[in-house]
């Protein structure tokens, strides 16, 4: 049986994090102080294996275990007027065991062309949310998420491998995904994880790059994205289409420049359906560009960023600040127009 397996890679992981803080809100309402304790274990073991049925032809194989707990404990110090009893005093413990898998099936077609196909399943480890300011009601844990993928694509190369491109479509369920929500205002305004029943996602991606000679590259890339929860709406953070474009020079004197332009359709903020509308984040369009010099161990650049000034945001809110106006939409703008020097000195 080992004389079948031409490749193989095996491997394990140990991650451990812990955070502890202390907040301390205050507002015309009252106050509320806590504190929190989170604290998270993973391990996992993983392993793959390839064979070839020919040169044209290989099978791959990946298999990964992983075993996850996480706990969080909140503690009211203080909470008087309106935070009153308000506050969630509870640990919250979770754990999964987990695992996944990949098939994969490889054909060269011709020297410069390859056919893919692959089966999949993944996982996203249950979990609990965090924050001081977890009301009465929230969901103070979230189980863990099954998913599986399929994809087909072509892997191209063009005039001699001066052009490379991949088209890849796919095909995604999830089985109790994992969505962001949100609820409250002002200070108390929170996101958090919450299980739907199902979920899928189907798509285009396409991405090229053309060395168009010894000094200058370009490349292109674009994604093309369907989603749907089980009552037919769209999920958050989904955008119909996002795209990027760049060109650069790299000359033999140590001289460069690069031109990028990436963009994005809107998409929802958040799964919250109340007023879905007005948690919105807007389609945008940015430019970036560099030009600069390497000499020796020194690479000096200048650089700008969202070069037209394009406005749009960056997190989009909903809720009753309490300032008179009810509910209304407040938005945290993206990053506006910049322009700077970099000076880098490599050892």
């Amino acid at each position: 049986a080992l004389s079948w397996v031409d490749r193989w890679t095996v491997g394990t992981y140990f991650h451990y994090l812990k955070e502890d803080s202390t907040t301390a809100y205050t507002d015309d309402y009252g106050t509320a102080n806590a504190n929190y304790a989170y604290e998270t274990n993973s391990y996992s073991i993983f392993g793959q294996i390839a064979h070839e049925f020919s040169t044209q032809t290989r099978f791959i194989i990946g298999l990964r275990y992983e075993y996850h707990e996480v706990n969080q404990d909140s503690k009211t110090v203080e909470d008087t007027g309106f935070y009153n009893d308000t506050l969630t005093d509870v640990d919250s413990d979770k754990s999964s065991s987990l695992w996944g898998g990949k098939l994969t099936l490889e054909h060269d077609l011709t020297a410069a062309q390859m056919i893919f196909t692959s089966v999949a399943r993944g996982y996203k480890a249950a979990g609990a949310n965090g924050g001081i300011f977890r009301l009465a009601g929230d969901p103070l844990t979230y189980d863990e998420e099954t998913l599986y993928n399929f994809e087909i694509g072509l892997h191209s190369d063009w005039f001699d491998s001066a052009l490379i491109s991949q088209v890849t479509a796919f095909y995604l369920y999830r089985d109790d995904p994992q969505l962001r929500d949100s609820e409250g205002s002002g200070g108390f305004f929170r996101y958090f994880t919450d299980n739907g029943d199902s979920a899928q996602h189907y798509g285009l991606e396409a991405e090229a790059t053309w060395y168009i000679s010894k000094n200058w590259t370009a490349s292109v890339g674009i994604g093309l994205l369907e989603t749907e929860d089980d009552d037919n709406d769209d999920l958050a953070n989904a955008p119909t289409y996002t795209f990027n474009a760049q060109i650069s020079y790299q000359a033999e004197n140590g001289f460069f420049a690069n031109l990028a332009a990436q963009g994005s359709d809107e998409y929802y903020e958040s799964n919250n359906k109340d007023q879905r509308n007005e948690r919105v984040r807007h389609s945008f369009v940015t430019f970036n560009g560099s030009i600069g010099y390497t000499y020796e161990n020194w690479t000096f650049t200048a650089w700008g960023k969202n070069l037209f000034d394009e406005k749009y945001e960056k997190r989009v809110f909903y809720f009753d600040n309490f300032d008179g106006q009810g509910e209304a939409r407040f938005e945290n703008p993206a990053d506006p127009q910049q322009f700077g020097v970099t000076a880098n000195y490599r050892w």
